[in-house]
């Protein structure tokens, strides 16, 4: 007990340093104070997450998975929420009452994640792609010297085994298409182990390393192949239940998200509208290109022009850059001086339901600073068909979209920016996905609205298709959760409504039972286009767009409802949309 309370002060000290001092109000004081022992808590705890954090006091630890460990992590968390209700209000300055908001709802949004969706119990893969993360957390920035990176790596490995032994005896039911999403995942992590792991460790270690390196990492790929049996021969076999959180839970959730009630007829209405809207102008633009041809076969044609498999990476490279001179010249926002992104491919274990991703160094890390934006490649064994499938997704019009979404000016620049501002501890660690996943959607559309593409109707239609997408994903995720929508029906509207071939189609589908309200990027863009028009009236002839971006960006990613209250001040009418 003394040395993990000695860890924690560590813990917290550390905080300390990289937040600075107290504000002065005394409940900012209270509320500070409280949140960097939570986060001190969560990292001695879950030490997977301290390392992505970019704290590395618990780099050679793996998390106590046992179901007496997520019980009295509820039970910590109820602790917290208690806490937290005995700080005055009254005695709040303006950014401790918005964190104040902000911190309660992840707190009670991580008591249901652990108590009511409670994936520790229904899905095999939550502890395989945890594992993983483990370990390519360790390997991919160099945060510290190799090989103590590839201790720490060691360390951990070798508590992998008693890990998933203890996964198999949480698991007590997996519902059909959980189940199917979890075997290729746990497929993947076994990959990841027998040839991506020991390929970054083994050409650069010594000798001796290697042979225990060697050692564990075997016992980890037996572990995870008898795990594999393990759920084939129970809740693969088996499979019950559903996926589907219903919609008081989804209500709930969609009100923390967003620190504010939505009904879900008005969340539904608002999704329908929004589809209704860019199909249209889907339409007419198609009609631009190509009237002799319907709209599906003008967007499939914009897929037939792509880069080879080859120089997928370097085209997404060589977009960034452009979109950066595009976004200094246009006068878009103050960009950061960080400029470290590599374009690597997608881990093998996250291929399944990821197309492109931007994989940030955590916020709290000292050292790295490379940001990695992560993008799916062909697989080599697909058919031909599914190969050109896949790469029409990347074609010449949407890839460097996709590029703005990840990297400039959308996640990666944003990111860049949190780095370099005073934040809070309750700002820094728990930003809203609404906020940054909105901003980089409505970057999307913001950026071809200035010029972007030149005109180009191409470029206009790609930009179209993957708002449609989105808006997809908001109606999918709602219906799947709330109103009996099947993965084929999902996968249905995505063609339909998306203009998606079959493939990626059901990605999306799939993803959607999993992530229940990712339409927060629909959500969020919608939001955001609000408070610009808002800032606009307020600003009057004061207005640029730049001045715009630059006070939004300059808070952190708080929710919208808070970000609205220091973007406009007096001026906010308290409407998210």
């Amino acid at each position: 007990m003394e040395a993990r309370a000695g860890a924690r002060v560590l813990s917290v000290a550390l905080a300390i340093a990289l937040f600075g001092q107290a504000p002065q109000p005394v409940g900012d004081q209270r509320l500070r104070a409280l949140s960097m022992r939570y986060f001190a808590e969560l990292w001695e705890t879950d030490p997977i997450r301290a390392t992505g954090v970019g704290v590395h006091d618990y780099d050679g630890k793996l998390p106590d998975f046992s179901a007496a460990a997520f019980a009295a992590r509820a039970s910590s968390i109820r602790h917290y929420l208690g806490d937290l209700a005995a700080i005055d209000p009254n005695s709040l300055g303006a950014e401790g009452s918005y964190d104040r908001r902000i911190f309660e709802a992840n707190l009670q949004t991580s008591l249901i994640s652990l108590q009511t969706l409670a994936a520790w119990r229904h899905d095999p893969s939550y502890y395989t792609s945890r594992l993983a993360n483990a370990a390519y957390g360790l390997l991919a920035r160099d945060f510290a010297p190799l090989r103590s990176r590839e201790q720490s790596l060691l360390d951990r490995e070798r508590l992998m085994p008693a890990a998933l032994d203890t996964a198999r005896a949480n698991i007590e039911g997996v519902d059909p298409v959980t189940a199917d999403l979890a075997r290729r995942s746990i497929a993947g992590t076994i990959d990841f182990f027998a040839s991506a792991v020991p390929a970054a460790v083994e050409p650069a270690a010594p000798p001796a390393f290697v042979a225990q390196f060697k050692v564990a990492n075997d016992a980890v790929v037996a572990a995870l192949h008898g795990y594999d049996e393990a759920m084939e021969a129970g809740p693969f076999a088996h499979p019950i239940g559903t996926y589907a959180i219903g919609p008081a839970l989804y209500e709930k959730l969609l009100a923390l998200q967003e620190l504010e009630p939505i009904p879900l007829a008005t969340y539904e209405r608002l999704g329908q509208s929004a589809l209704r809207q860019t199909e249209a102008e889907f339409v007419s633009t198609a009609a631009r290109i190509d009237p002799k041809s319907s709209p599906r076969e003008v967007a499939a044609a914009l897929g037939t022009v792509h880069p080879s498999p080859a120089d997928l990476l370097k085209a997404a490279a060589n977009d960034i850059a452009a979109l950066r001179a595009f976004v200094i010249a246009r006068k878009i926002l103050t960009l950061p001086a960080d400029d470290d992104v590599q374009v690597v491919p997608t881990p093998q274990f996250a291929r399944q339901t990821t197309f492109a991703s931007i994989n940030v160094t955590g916020p709290l890390e000292k050292t790295a600073s490379v940001a990695y934006f992560e993008i799916t490649p062909a697989e080599a064994d697909w058919s031909p068909e599914r190969r050109e499938e896949h790469l029409a997704f990347f074609n010449d019009y949407a890839l460097p979209l996709i590029s703005v979404h990840e990297v400039m000016p959308g996640h990666y620049v944003n990111f860049a920016l949190d780095r370099h501002e005073q934040l809070s501890p309750i700002r820094r660690l728990l930003p809203s996905k609404t906020f940054a996943e909105g901003w980089a959607h409505y970057a999307e559309q913001m950026m071809v609205d200035e010029g972007w593409g030149q005109g180009d109707p191409h470029v206009r239609l790609a930009q179209l298709q993957l708002a449609l997408q989105r808006e997809c994903r908001y109606l999918v995720g709602l219906r799947e959760h709330t109103e009996g929508m099947t993965v084929a029906e999902a996968t249905r509207f995505f063609e339909e409504h998306a203009f998606m071939g079959e493939e990626p189609a059901r990605r999306e589908a799939l993803r959607g039972t999993q992530d229940p309200l990712y339409g927060y990027y629909t959500l969020g863009k919608l939001e955001l286009l609000k408070l610009r028009d808002d800032f606009k009236k307020a600003a009057g002839s004061e207005y640029s767009l730049e001045a715009f971006h630059d006070q939004l960006l300059d808070h952190g990613d708080p929710p919208i409802a808070i970000a609205r209250k220091i973007v406009l001040g007096a001026d906010d009418d308290g409407k998210l949309l």
